[in-house]
């Protein structure tokens, strides 16, 4: 692999880790912070005399939703990844710009981020233990077997 293609691989592979870093990011501040802000205006709602209570029962069951969803989708978990996976591949394209650079082990390494990129995604959070990793998918005919596919956010 040459230095122009293992710079344009690592750069496809760091853009899909920033989309994940922004769109997982975004869930999971939403989820919490939407979830913190709908128990405080279900709370102040109850105080209020007069006001209905379905109001706040409401944004209770938003809340509780949210909560739910943040913590069963892994958005933190996801979010944490993408934005390490991303900081590991920046740090990968300013070696393949140093002098003399080695070309073989940063493929290597760039592989090896991707790796772990995938087991902390698919990491049990019960138990902090990976999941067992997928067997390699078949390469396309004239492809290398070695040859990494498209990033996944």
């Amino acid at each position: 692999m040459d230095k122009a293609t293992l710079k344009r691989e690592a750069t496809q592979w760091r853009a899909g880790y920033y989309k994940g870093q922004r769109n997982w990011s975004a869930a999971h501040h939403s989820s919490i912070y939407g979830s913190i802000v709908c128990s405080v205006v279900a709370g102040a709602l109850l105080q209020i005399k007069g006001m209905d209570a379905g109001y706040a029962a409401v944004l209770t069951s938003i809340a509780a939703a949210l909560s739910s969803a943040a913590a069963a989708g892994g958005f933190q978990r996801k979010w944490r990844s993408n934005r390490l996976s991303r900081s590991r591949v920046d740090g990968l394209l300013i070696d393949i710009e140093a002098e003399g650079a080695d070309l073989p082990r940063l493929a290597r390494q760039l592989k090896a981020i991707i790796a772990e990129h995938d087991r902390e995604v698919v990491r049990d959070e019960g138990n902090g233990s990976a999941a067992a990793d997928p067997p390699p998918s078949p390469a396309a005919p004239g492809q290398p077997a070695d040859k990494a596919a498209a990033p996944a956010p």
